[in-house]
C-alpha cells in the first residue's frame, strides 16, 4: 500500500514534467511561427524602400534635367537614409533567420541551452539597433524573445542548467551577428 502512494507520487511528477515540457516546445514553435511572420514582414518594408528609392532617383534625374539641384541633394540625402535602413532590415532579416533555425533545430535536440542562448544574446543587441529605426519590429522582437527565455526557463528546470552562463559567455552571438552582417553586405552589393 505504502509503495502505491510513492509510485502514484512519482507518476504525477512525471506528469507534471511532461506537461511543462509540452508547454515549453508548444512555446517554442509559437515563437518560430512568429519570426516567420516577423521575416516576411521585413521583407515587404525592404521591397517596399527598394521600390521607393527606384522612384525617388527618377525624380532625381528629372529634377537634375530642370537644374533643381537643392532637391536633388535632399532627395541623394533620402535615398542615402533609405539604403541604410534596408542594410539594418536585411542583418535584422538574417539574424531572425539563424534564431528560427535554431528554433527548428531544437526540434531535434534536446540540448536547447546551448542552442538558443547566444540566440537571445543577439535579439537582445538587435533590439537596441532597431529601437531607433522601426520601433514596431523591435517591439516584436522583443515578444518572441521574452517568449524563448521563458520556455528556456522552463526547459532549464529539467536540465539543471542556468541560461545566464550561456548568455553571458558567448561567442557564438558574436559570431552569428558579423555572419549576418556580412551577408547583408553581400546581398545589398548585388543589388
Amino acid at each position: 500500500m505504502v509503495l502505491w502512494i510513492f509510485g502514484r507520487k512519482k507518476r504525477r511528477f512525471e506528469d507534471l514534467k511532461t506537461k511543462r515540457m509540452t508547454l515549453a516546445l508548444r512555446k517554442l514553435r509559437i515563437a518560430s511561427a512568429a519570426i516567420a511572420s516577423l521575416i516576411n514582414n521585413i521583407d515587404k518594408h525592404i521591397h517596399f524602400l527598394k521600390a521607393r528609392i527606384v522612384r525617388l532617383k527618377q525624380r532625381s534625374k528629372d529634377l537634375e534635367k530642370v537644374g533643381m539641384y537643392g532637391e536633388v541633394r535632399m532627395i541623394k540625402n533620402e535615398i542615402a537614409e533609405m539604403q541604410k535602413t534596408i542594410k539594418k532590415l536585411t542583418v535584422t532579416r538574417n539574424i531572425l533567420e539563424k534564431v528560427k533555425l535554431r528554433l527548428n533545430t531544437l526540434r531535434d535536440m534536446s540540448e536547447a541551452l546551448i542552442i538558443l542562448a547566444p540566440a537571445l544574446n543577439v535579439l537582445r543587441r538587435l533590439i537596441k539597433d532597431l529601437t531607433r529605426v522601426k520601433p514596431e519590429i523591435a517591439y516584436q522582437i522583443n515578444s518572441i524573445r521574452e517568449l524563448i527565455y521563458s520556455s528556456l526557463l522552463d526547459l532549464g528546470e529539467f536540465t539543471r542548467v542556468t541560461i545566464e552562463y550561456y548568455v553571458a559567455t558567448s561567442r557564438e552571438a558574436e559570431e552569428i551577428l558579423e555572419e549576418a552582417m556580412k551577408i547583408a553586405e553581400q546581398k545589398l552589393k548585388e543589388t
